[in-house]
């Protein structure tokens, strides 16, 4: 099996020395068939890879990102806080919603795709030299899909610097293959909750071990105090570590609500009590209200950066803030339609809470599709529970993770009868695609629709709309 992936190594290095050109469909149709080739390495391997590559990461001021919820609006709003304040910045995240490049970042942009596939074939080669130097045939290295992007993240941030890079895990923390940065500059852990059980652990303080593991001895870790379980857990790593640990809690947050101003846009305002400063009406370019959580860890982070050196000012922070957007976050892509990646219990939850008193003159429609893996029959319940949406499209999403047509509808079936529902109608479909169509022909003026249960239907709605 690994012999035939070299030989797919070697026709991309044959044809790059040959300068023929590389289509990027070609480098992410590779990147795809890795998983069947390979399995996760331990820590020590992917350690020993990026030394290496010359341990780039001792050259880069990262921030470094874990959490359950909220990681990628997080990364979002410090990078944003960080450019207004005149600093170039990277940042690397997952999963990409349309295109695999929208994981490499430079000051907000996506990477070009040219670079991509430099980057892409760079690795390539230096994973060529590492087996010549390093194993026989029998014991090839080749490293994980998501190692792979790290690692590629890792070469990108070397060869076009950046003044900070914000570093984002994959799904867990002690283990995940960005844990293998020597020394960021701060670590920070988002909110905590039940995600890849099947991973990380059963429990809250099974789960908050994991993600813990990214604290490293004297570097700061903030992070947001939502359940006592996971706060104990952080606290005692932190202490074993002798690192500092920055709490922010919900009472830190205040006065939380939507505006719009005179030109119709709308907003997310709130005051925070942070660790050094009182910031009265801060903004942000969104209409849901938990991320307000996510704003206020972004900015208790950036404070410590200003602490360890980083000019910064609180109209940085402001306008940094106002103008973050993260896609697929109550991403509002058409008036009235509006999209979120919640695919958890706690991002469902979140989500369900923040749309309770969205102004609606019309019916609220739900689109939903969720995968396999996660507590789907949970979900579904909460969906229920809420008695928010007059329809509910429920679609099969175009992955293998999906659940089927009968098992969406054996899941909805059962939690009307638990609950005793029995008037909200429920329409099942094979494909995104017919939900979609159905939704915005059937759509009544008022009508807002809202789409939640997994990113993968973020990033499908997002490459039809």
């Amino acid at each position: 099996m690994m012999t035939e992936l070299f030989e797919r190594v070697v026709e991309f290095i044959n044809k790059a020395d040959n300068g023929k050109e590389i289509q990027l469909f070609e480098c992410e149709d590779f990147l795809n068939k890795i998983p069947s080739f390979t399995d996760k390495h331990t820590i020590e391997d992917t350690r020993a890879f990026l030394d290496f590559l010359g341990n780039p990461d001792e050259n880069m001021q990262i921030i470094h990102v874990a959490g359950t919820n909220g990681k990628g609006s997080v990364c979002s709003y410090v990078s944003s806080i960080l450019m207004k304040a005149g600093y170039t910045v990277g940042m690397f995240t997952s999963p990409h919603l349309v295109k695999i490049t929208e994981r490499f970042q430079v000051d907000g942009k996506t990477i070009a795709d040219g670079l991509f596939v430099e980057i892409f074939v760079e690795m390539l080669r230096r994973i060529d030299e590492y087996n010549d130097s390093t194993a026989d045939d029998s014991g090839k290295y080749f490293p994980t899909y998501f190692e792979y992007l790290f690692f590629m993240a890792m070469l990108l941030y070397d060869v076009y610097p950046v003044d900070y890079l914000v570093l984002e895990t994959g799904l867990g923390g002690r283990l995940d293959a960005t844990n293998s940065v020597a020394r960021p500059l701060v670590s920070v852990i988002t909110e905590i909750g039940y995600d890849h059980m099947q991973y990380l652990g059963e429990t809250i303080e099974e789960i908050a071990g994991e993600k813990a593991g990214i604290i490293k001895s004297g570097v700061p870790v903030v992070f947001f105090d939502k359940r006592s379980e996971a706060t104990d857990v952080i606290k005692k790593k932190a202490l074993e570590l002798d690192t500092r640990a920055v709490v922010v809690e919900s009472r830190n947050i205040q006065d939380t609500r939507r505006e719009r101003d005179e030109a119709g846009n709308k907003y997310v305002a709130f005051s925070l009590n942070s660790l050094y400063d009182k910031y009265v009406d801060l903004k942000l370019s969104t209409e849901a209200l938990y991320q307000a959580e996510n704003a206020a860890v972004a900015v208790e982070t950036v404070e410590i950066l200003r602490g360890l050196g980083a000019e910064i000012s609180e109209l940085d922070i402001r306008e940094g803030l106002l103008a973050a957007k993260w896609e697929g976050r109550m991403e509002e892509i058409r008036p009235g339609i509006y999209m979120d990646g919640a695919h958890n219990i706690d991002g469902i939850t979140a989500f369900l809470e923040s749309i309770r008193d969205i102004e609606c003159s019309g019916r609220k429609l739900m689109l939903f599709g969720i995968v396999s893996d996660k507590q789907y029959k949970e979900i579904v319940q909460e969906i229920l529970k809420t008695n928010q949406f007059e329809q509910i499209y429920v679609a099969v999403l175009e992955t293998s993770r999906s659940l089927s047509v009968s098992d969406l509808k054996g899941a909805f079936e059962d939690a009307k009868d638990e609950l005793g529902i029995f008037g909200v109608p429920v329409k099942y479909y094979s494909n995104v695609r017919d939900a979609i169509t159905d939704i915005i022909t059937n759509r009544k003026s008022g009508d807002m629709v809202f789409a939640a249960g997994s990113l993968y239907l973020a990033g499908q709605i997002k490459g039809m709309l």
